[in-house]
């Protein structure tokens, strides 16, 4: 994605971040949730040119995805094809693309809590080596282009008790994708993003009392800032830290809280 794509993708991935992080449904039930509303809205143009109409009003767009999807889907997993929807996108593929990029980030995200994610990325980079090295492989993706479901149970079948099951599942999302481009060449996209979850920095965000939306975005506005580049915030509400925010990113350390400063008051006074 570009420009204004680029930049709704990365408010809603945060938004999105925050919905994994508040627990709920199980992340793979939310990635195929998500996986699901694409391929629903995919399968109207109708539909599709709705949402991606730059003119329409955002509570137009709302209504019809609510539609479509209310008791289908659960909550979470609405309230995010809702972020998306509710943003600009410089492409109408773009909105299809950015909901099933964020089923991908809850799969690497479920991956990452279970320390896989690094299996996961090498994984899906394999698979997308064993497609492109395979000329058969290829050759019959490319006969089964009116039929993607059918590459899946092809993958699934070479994959599952060889590869970690999020890779599996990752893998059939990725060639199960009505699409033009490439099944190898996607499930390199998978993995490259991947490699992008790992490459983000960490930040635990010890709080006396949990950040709101608009906290976590502007202190994730600040954290991209001072490192130059995005930084995941996994939130935690200690007893200890009286006021202010309390933040580590790898060996540094931010401490605002309120007993920090009393006690920085205090050693410059006894100086």
């Amino acid at each position: 994605m570009r420009g204004t794509s680029s930049t709704s993708f990365a408010e809603v991935a945060q938004q999105a971040r925050s919905v994994f992080q508040a627990g709920g449904p199980t992340l793979e039930d939310t990635a195929d949730d998500l996986f699901a509303i694409a391929d629903a809205i995919d399968s109207s143009n109708q539909l599709v040119r709705l949402l991606s109409d730059s003119g329409r009003d955002a509570e137009t767009k709302e209504t019809a995805v609510r539609s479509l999807l209310t008791g289908r889907v659960d909550d979470a997993s609405l309230g995010l094809a809702l972020e998306v929807v509710r943003r600009r996108w410089s492409e109408q593929e773009d909105i299809l693309d950015a909901l099933e990029q964020l089923g991908v980030l809850a799969l690497l995200e479920q991956s990452e809590r279970g320390g896989s994610l690094a299996q996961v990325e090498e994984e899906l980079f394999q698979v997308s080596r064993l497609i492109d090295d395979s000329p058969e492989l290829s050759s019959s993706f490319d006969d089964a282009r009116q039929d993607p479901a059918s590459r899946g149970t092809v993958v699934r079948s070479l994959l599952e008790g060889r590869a970690h099951p999020l890779t599996v599942a990752l893998a059939v999302r990725a060639v199960s994708r009505a699409t033009d481009v490439k099944p190898a060449r996607r499930v390199r996209e998978f993995a490259d993003f991947a490699s992008e979850q790992r490459r983000r920095l960490l930040a635990v965000v010890e709080s006396s009392r949990p950040l709101d939306e608009a906290q976590q975005s502007r202190l994730g506005a600040v954290l991209a800032g001072i490192y130059g580049r995005e930084v995941q915030m996994n939130l935690e509400v200690v007893s200890d830290v009286v006021g202010g925010l309390r933040i580590h990113v790898g060996d540094d350390l931010y401490d605002a809280t309120v007993l920090a400063r009393l006690a920085k008051a205090r050693a410059h006074l006894v100086s």
